[in-house]
């Protein structure tokens, strides 16, 4: 299809059919009765991610103001620099850490995010209004968009601290005309060629750099997949790329085919009769035995030295219903870290275990009763159960598995709070230290829900995904109790079994 360099600004031609001035194609009028909101649209939507921008880099100004600081930093005791149990988490941060780390979970709550991201935000919010003014001016009139930004972002983030004063207005001044002609993505080229002419850092100083940077990013997907991402030079992201190619060029799965077919269809007189195999081989596409290349050699490859791999033997986590296990539900097995997985993937993960750690739960409520502990350390049964029912940190907006966090005591151990799971929470380790050292503060529901008030006076409930997930599968375990009697969570008690009655599992 071709493509115009038109924008809605131009001015049209005139008619080639000979049509007076004032006639109107009701095509045109159709579709610019669409595109024309549109376009006043996308500048609104241009000049509020400005203003977040603004209010963004407003909250980091705040964050190094001394009486803001002052203000954040909670109770001596639990503040970690005078408790010895809370030193057991690490130092305690200085002031401006702990500010910069309050602001990031206030915002965190807010949008419902997770605080890192709100805490790259605000960074990106400061250092984009501080040092691009001339593209924040733009974006607010609507002159360039969102995207283009974030390019501008990811090209000057390589910049040093100790840049020059004259680089970025030049590189603004350079480049600014560019996004406001094209799409981000030929702009983001257009840009990095022109830092290339201004940045102080030579270009392998820079690689060298950016290889400390390197990493496996797993990102979970719909429909039972994930994404794996690897951080690499780009030479070597090009070659992993191209050798994967090439591996799969040569799964040809037209001649596997056409093999078992003259195998087992074509037999030669006197031959025995084979019956053609049910799971007959199915072609695949070239990007699919691209990915199976790249799944086989690194679960069964050979790696350095030419040792073999061992296929996976990592640490699994997966709750089968035990109603699935007898054939009564079609519920499906729970991969913790990802959410549903098929039963057959379950079985074939199980069938590799070396272990297992069984966990009955009543098949309507889902409860568990919990355990008592005078001591202040949890025991291994107590924290495997606390970290399976909150199956992530219970910060809002902190995806960090429970296994990989901290457990923590939502009223203080030495302030009476007792090691049972009525007061026990799972909260990754950053999350851990900010509760304790500054006025964050947090209040446990009998059924481990949290509650926490931030600096700012908010209140954010953190529900458990799993426990809405049931709440919508099964509605009538939620139904409210009948007039003037309250709820199993407002008696300050857990749902159990009828008394008397053995559990029915």
């Amino acid at each position: 299809m071709a493509t115009s360099n038109a924008t809605p600004d131009s001015t049209p031609e005139p008619s080639p059919h000979g049509y007076s001035d004032d006639y109107v194609d009701p095509v045109a009028e159709a579709i610019s009765a669409v595109i024309d909101p549109l376009i006043a649209n996308a500048k609104v939507i241009a000049a509020a991610y400005a203003e977040r921008t603004r209010l963004l880099a407003e909250l980091d100004r705040l964050g190094h103001d001394r009486w803001i600081i002052a203000g954040l930093a909670g109770d001596p005791i639990e503040s970690g620099r005078n408790d010895p149990d809370t030193q057991k988490h690490g130092p305690a941060w200085d002031d401006e850490e702990l500010a910069r780390r309050a602001m990031a979970a206030e915002v965190g709550c807010a949008l419902r995010m997770n605080f890192q991201t709100a805490a790259m935000m605000i960074c990106d919010a400061a250092r984009f209004t501080e040092q691009l003014p001339l593209f924040h001016r733009a974006l607010a009139e609507g002159r360039i968009g969102w995207g283009h930004v974030m390019k501008m972002m990811e090209v000057t983030a390589s910049l040093p601290v100790d840049l020059p004063e004259h680089v970025l207005p030049r590189l603004e001044e350079m480049t600014l005309t560019a996004a406001e002609k094209l799409n981000p993505g030929k702009f983001a080229k257009v840009a990095r060629e022109l830092l290339e002419s201004l940045h102080p850092i030579p270009l392998q100083d820079r690689v060298n750099a950016g290889m400390r940077e390197r990493r496996v990013v797993l990102r979970p997907d719909i429909n039972g997949m994930s994404w794996l991402n690897a951080y690499l030079k780009a030479d070597e992201a090009q070659a992993i790329y191209e050798r994967l190619t090439q591996i799969a060029k040569t799964l040809n799965d037209d001649a596997e085919a056409d093999v078992t077919t003259s195998e087992t269809t074509g037999a030669a007189p006197g031959a025995a009769f084979t019956a053609p195999r049910p799971d007959a081989i199915v072609c695949r596409s070239r990007d699919q035995r691209r990915a199976d290349t790249y799944r086989d050699l690194l679960l069964d490859g050979i790696g350095p030295g030419g040792k073999l791999g061992r296929g996976i033997r990592g640490t699994v986590h997966i709750t089968v219903p035990v109603l699935t296990l007898l054939g009564h539900s079609d519920q499906p097995a729970i991969l913790d870290g990802y959410g549903p997985i098929d039963l057959e993937t379950a079985r074939k993960l199980t069938g590799t275990a070396t272990s297992f750690t069984r966990i009955l739960t009543h098949p309507h409520t889902g409860t568990i009763l919990s355990v008592d502990r005078e001591s202040h350390n949890p025991p291994a049964d107590l924290r495997r159960y606390v970290q399976i029912r909150d199956n992530t940190c219970q910060t809002p907006g902190c995806n960090r598995q429970a296994v990989y966090s901290e457990i923590d005591h939502t009223q203080a151990w030495n302030t009476g709070g007792p090691t049972n799971a009525d007061n026990l929470v799972s909260l990754c380790r950053p999350d851990h230290r900010l509760k304790h050292q500054s006025i964050f503060s947090t209040r446990q529901a009998p059924d481990g829900t949290l509650t926490w008030t931030t600096p700012g006076g908010k209140t954010y409930t953190n529900p458990r995904a799993h426990d809405l997930v049931r709440a919508a599968l099964n509605p009538s375990a939620t139904k409210p109790s009948p007039p003037g009697q309250p709820a199993a969570g407002d008696r300050g008690e857990t749902a159990k079994p009828e008394t008397g009655q053995p559990p029915p599992f």
